[in-house]
């Protein structure tokens, strides 16, 4: 079979290697120049999952731990901390060399790359058939979208497939991220300071204190300038003046989707991975893991298969959501109740230990009886607040529960009823 796959995203690149390792033929065209390609900052995820893939260790320079996490009030006056043990400390490694090993892989395994190159969707009879690429239209079995949250293709498709196209405010966030050089050795003892609704905005952001440097994040449901930055890099200062002037790296700006996975991700010739799919945890917009596992399972359902058939694309489709996606999107109620809360109810939910570590290490996913009777107990302090969280929380869960009842067949009917119930449990307005 013949495979395109468009950008150099963790999700494509994975399909695209274990795809051509079982002789298929596959070529990726990507935007960027070779060099040019990944995010120069660094990321978590489970380091051996990218290893039991590609076979090879990473690179003992390319990455290193974080340190323990403190969650902060808006009033600054209230944090949860998280703290690690040795077994489930978070390693963080940069991007670059983490899609060096993927196109390596990629690469080993007889995958053609074309750099510099912008392709579109060709789609005949309302099916996807190939791309219109810099050297003329390709046609193809199969066409994978990896290019990024706001992904052209995607963009293009018929609407008659059910894919959701566009992101409402709120499922966007829009980052600068840079680090920056230490004057001093000095290491808090509580190193990474994540502040939600910082300066009273909806957003968050985040001060990462490392051994020669100083990880800031600055990510906002509205588009962040270069004043907006500089004034939050002002605030940390304040409290941490060995923060220096000089960008070592970084700097850039970014747009990462914070919502649940699109429910329906396929169509006639046409998949989407990684955050063409927006596969994040909607909380933190962590999302390497997540695309790493849908590459995979995309692959293998092609090669169980032995096609590339609209019902194939929809067992991964179906598989991803089972096993991933209804499971990530638990975490939306809770951050949607904390976007549309006012700043003194977050101060309360922290002031009253309302919100735990556990609701933001574990992506808000203790629903149990003991862990709500002590909320009840506490909250009850302020019932408005608490029972908005509360909200947050179980609708969270019965959205997980609906993207699971996802149907089995492809049937655009039966998914076209499915994909309002996800809506609706999901609090987002239902689009005729």
């Amino acid at each position: 079979m013949k495979i395109l796959v468009a950008g150099a995203g963790h999700g494509g690149l994975t399909a695209a290697a274990l795809l051509s390792k079982q002789g298929h033929d596959v070529t990726v065209y990507e935007k960027k120049k070779r060099e040019e390609i990944g995010y120069d900052w660094e990321d978590r995820f489970t380091f051996a999952l990218l290893e039991d893939l590609t076979g090879k260790k990473i690179p003992e320079d390319s990455w290193r731990y974080r340190g323990d996490c403190a969650f902060i009030s808006p009033s600054y006056k209230s944090s949860v901390i998280i703290n690690y043990t040795d077994e489930n400390r978070q390693k963080i490694m940069q991007r670059k060399p983490l899609l060096n090993m993927l196109i390596e892989f990629a690469s080993e395994n007889n995958v053609r790359f074309e750099f510099e190159n912008n392709v579109s969707l060709i789609t005949e009879d309302d099916a996807v058939k190939g791309l219109s690429t810099a050297e003329g239209d390709v046609y193809a079995d199969l066409v994978i979208d990896a290019c990024g949250v706001l992904s052209p293709l995607r963009s293009s498709l018929p609407e008659k497939y059910l894919v959701e196209k566009n992101l409402s405010k709120g499922e966007l966030f829009y980052v600068r991220r840079a680090y920056f050089n230490k004057t001093d050795s000095t290491l808090p003892d509580v190193p990474f300071e994540v502040y939600l609704c910082h300066d009273r905005e909806p957003g968050l952001s985040w001060c990462c204190v490392n051994d020669d440097s100083v990880d800031i994040l600055i990510g906002r449901t509205e588009p962040v300038d270069k004043d907006k930055f500089d004034s939050c890099v002002s605030s940390f200062r304040e409290k941490h003046p060995f923060i220096g002037e000089e960008i070592i790296h970084g700097g850039i700006y970014g747009t990462i989707p914070v919502r649940r996975c699109l429910s329906v991700m396929i169509a006639p010739g046409y998949a989407a991975a990684g955050d063409s799919a927006f596969m994040t945890t909607p909380m933190n917009g962590m999302g390497i893991d997540l695309s790493l596992n849908a590459g995979r399972i995309l692959a293998e359902e092609i090669i169980k298969a032995g096609n590339c058939s609209v019902d194939t694309l929809w067992d991964y489709n179906k598989r991803f959501i089972k096993e991933y996606g209804a499971e990530t999107a638990k975490n939306e109620g809770l951050k949607n109740s904390l976007l549309k809360m006012a700043e003194s109810g977050v101060d309360f939910l922290f002031d009253n230990e309302v919100i735990q570590s556990s609701d933001l290490s574990g992506a808000g996913s203790d629903t149990s009886f003991s862990s709500l009777m002590g909320k009840f107990i506490r909250g009850m302090r302020n019932p408005k607040y608490f029972f908005a969280l509360l909200g947050g929380l179980t609708a969270g869960a019965k959205l997980m529960k609906t993207m699971k009842n996802i149907p089995d067949n492809y049937n655009l009917s039966e998914i076209a009823g499915w994909c309002e119930k996800v809506k609706t449990a999901s609090g987002k307005v239902s689009i005729s």
